[in-house]
């Protein structure tokens, strides 16, 4: 069917275009390339934080696709980070399994454990889901305690863990982990915008929207609750495992609900129901905290003591979160759509229709 306009979708396969104008195809190209020559000419530091955006930003997707995308309430991300880190420090220094096996197992341990709490999901919702997620984390972080007490010296302590390897390759090193990092996010990225294409996607949609009309339209809510789960979990697992790697140190303490927190952050800051919120959102609150030390080493010397920042930082996370629910509920990708439509209506300004009184 032929185009009748530049914003009319006639047709399903546009409906179903992510990139549907043709300046949209080239930003995305821009982007690309700037990324892969950013390292040149930019400090170790600069890239270390990028590295700790992507790391952030694979997990803010798997809890976008969770709550943003199918409506379930989860408090216990930090649990599923802590499956894929546990597991990369079991199978990495007990059995010495390479990196390319560790992945892998990984992604499957936290999709078992995903189908285990999206069980109650079954029956609860709101708030109930929610406090049985948080329980969920809580034994998980107790076995992750006993297991680190039992093999450290104390529960405190940390489990090293070396270098990855790929074959002869040794990932180490801020700039070999950007590019790695970056291929590995890309592609979770497209699979993320494919997966909201197809039908697994709007039944996602259609259970977060109205559940009960999504059953009598004949979608199976328990089916597509548990592969949310399963899919939430995998890549937060795997997000775990490359962190435990990146910072070759696992430790219990990482991995409090302060964590699951942040990355609720995350995804209410960049925008519930967006890929492209995720990414804003992971980098937002994760440069957040580096941005108010920047700022803190403006003030006088007694303002820098570390219980101040650190008080400011964890302050400015809430902050943020309830400056965004009330004033841009949906987040950060919408204030980029705003930004892009006055762009393209330029110089042309449009307003709503409205409503005549009698």
């Amino acid at each position: 069917m032929a185009r009748t306009g530049h914003n009319l979708r006639t047709s399903y396969l546009e409906s179903n275009e992510v990139l549907r104008r043709p300046y949209q195809k080239i930003l995305v190209l821009l982007i690309l390339l700037l990324a892969l020559f950013l390292p040149v000419g930019s400090s170790k530091f600069f890239i270390h934080l990028l590295n700790l955006c992507f790391l952030a930003a694979i997990g803010a997707l798997g809890l976008m696709i969770l709550t943003g995308y199918c409506g379930q309430i989860s408090l216990g991300h930090a649990a599923f980070l802590a499956i894929g880190a546990y597991t990369t420090a079991i199978l990495t220094i007990h059995l010495e399994v390479p990196f390319i096996v560790v992945l892998p197992a990984a992604a499957i341990s936290g999709a078992i454990m995903g189908f285990v709490v999206g069980l109650p999901s079954l029956r609860f919702r709101g708030i109930y889901l929610a406090i049985s997620t948080l329980a969920m984390h809580y034994a998980i972080i107790f076995l992750a305690t006993t297991y680190q007490s039992n093999f450290t010296r104390s529960a405190s302590a940390g489990l090293t863990i070396p270098d990855p390897s790929i074959g002869p390759f040794v990932l180490k090193g801020e700039v070999n982990w950007y590019y790695f990092l970056l291929i590995f996010l890309t592609l979770v990225t497209l699979a993320c915008a494919n997966w909201m294409r197809t039908r697994l996607g709007r039944a996602w949609m259609a259970i977060r929207d109205r559940d009960i009309a999504a059953e009598a339209l004949g979608i199976n809510l328990a089916r597509y609750k548990l592969l949310a789960f399963v899919v939430s979990s995998t890549l937060a697992s795997i997000s775990g495992s490359l962190m435990a790697y990146y910072s070759n140190v696992v430790t219990v303490e990482a991995f409090t609900l302060d964590l699951a927190v942040v990355y609720i952050a995350m995804i209410i800051v960049g925008g519930m129901g967006s890929i492209l919120g995720a990414l804003m959102g992971a980098a937002f609150i994760t440069l957040l905290p580096y941005g108010i030390d920047a700022v803190f080493e403006f003030l006088p010397r007694p303002w820098r003591f570390g219980s101040t920042v650190f008080g400011v930082q964890v302050g400015a996370v809430g902050l943020f979160i309830i400056l965004f629910l009330l004033f841009e509920p949906k987040g950060l990708a919408e204030l980029w759509r705003r930004v892009e439509t006055y762009f393209e209506r330029w110089p042309f300004r449009y307003r709503p229709l409205e409503t005549v009184r009698r």
